[in-house]
């Protein structure tokens, strides 16, 4: 877990960013702001990275992949990075290189690729799917990682849909948002403690882990956890910025 913090200024979390990490390969799943500097603080090294998963085109999940970029070509990256995310990539990249680091678009090769509901990305012995996720009006996803018998899904935003249960269902890890505590709050955009338990409840993962955590979140842990884990077999684990997990 590179980032596990929203929007909202946290001395403690940056914003959204997982890395995955196989016997060959490494890759990421959202770069938001501090992502790149817990890249750097986690020891890996970056120029093994040759795919980067973009949820969506809020900040908070996108904003260090120019700097990113140029720390990769900064490296000696000279490699092709491949770059998965919803069909609005195309304006979105080429606006982000084109005024943020024009200089880098002949000096770093980038693929992109269209995530629709039928991509499948294979990557060494991993699987790669995804699903549109309830996020407001955004073009979001979710992502399901199938290593041999293992599997981690990884929720993005998203409020509570019936989808995302028969996507997730039997994860080894599910890692899920949790962005504001129960109360009133905007609908279909995130996820309540209340409903999160719901959806861990119908999952039936092994383990969860909370992330996209507001400091009101984690400020009244305790009840939040209480709320998800009440009649769960499921261990359930506050996400925090640089928390390895390991997933056999």
């Amino acid at each position: 877990m590179l980032g596990t913090g929203t929007s909202m200024p946290d001395p403690e979390r940056v914003q959204s960013g997982i890395m995955i990490q196989t016997e060959k390969h490494t890759f990421l799943m959202d770069l938001g702001s501090g992502v790149l500097q817990r890249l750097v603080s986690s020891g890996v090294d970056i120029t093994r990275i040759e795919n980067v998963f973009l949820s969506h085109f809020h900040v908070d999940h996108c904003s260090d992949f120019p700097s990113f970029c140029q720390s990769m070509w900064l490296a000696g990256f000279d490699k092709t990075l491949h770059l998965h995310a919803p069909p609005q990539v195309d304006e979105w990249s080429r606006g982000v290189r084109e005024i943020g680091y024009p200089y880098l678009l002949e000096k770093l090769d980038v693929k992109i690729h269209h995530l629709t509901e039928e991509s499948v990305v294979h990557i060494g012995r991993c699987k790669i799917t995804n699903i549109p996720t309830k996020h407001g009006s955004m073009d979001a996803r979710a992502f399901k990682m199938e290593c041999n018998t293992e599997s981690i899904v990884y929720s993005s935003d998203t409020a509570p849909f019936e989808e995302f249960i028969e996507f997730a269902k039997g994860a080894d890890l599910l890692i899920h948002e949790c962005n504001w505590l129960d109360g009133e709050y905007p609908k279909e955009v995130h996820t309540s403690p209340s409903e999160l338990h719901a959806i861990v409840k119908a999952v039936k993962p092994k383990k969860v882990v909370v992330t996209h955590v507001s400091p009101q979140v984690a400020n009244d842990w305790d009840q939040v956890h209480a709320i998800i884990s009440d009649g769960i077999d499921a261990e359930v684990i506050l996400g925090e910025d640089l928390l390895a997990l390991e997933v056999l």
